[in-house]
């Protein structure tokens, strides 16, 4: 069981991690204007959170399930969560700051 939530839960991060990426990341505005130009339904695609990532869940699955390879997969989790607690240092010191009146 627990090498099912495990896959479940790197399964969660990769999935978000890559739709983060192919929707917001600077270094792939290139591509993502490029093919979003091209089509409509990739215009769509891309514009949307939900449908984007229904796609990479695809590709995640497919990935853990064929070619993992644990270095990688590692470094992209590591990369979110460290994202996700400086949100939430951000976020402490905005509540703190706006209790004690500096903004």
């Amino acid at each position: 069981m627990l090498s099912g939530a495990i896959f479940l839960l790197k399964g969660l991060i990769l999935t978000e991690v890559l739709t983060n990426a192919l929707r917001s990341w600077g270094i792939f505005d290139p591509y993502r204007n490029k093919l979003k130009s091209k089509s409509l339904f990739l215009q769509r695609l891309l514009d949307c959170f939900e449908c984007t990532s229904v796609w990479a869940g695809f590709f995640v699955v497919s990935y853990l399930l064929f070619f993992e390879w644990e270095p990688f997969t590692f470094a992209l989790i590591f990369h979110r969560l460290a994202c996700f607690l400086h949100l939430g240092y951000e976020f402490l010191d905005a509540s703190r700051s706006v209790k004690e009146g500096q903004i």
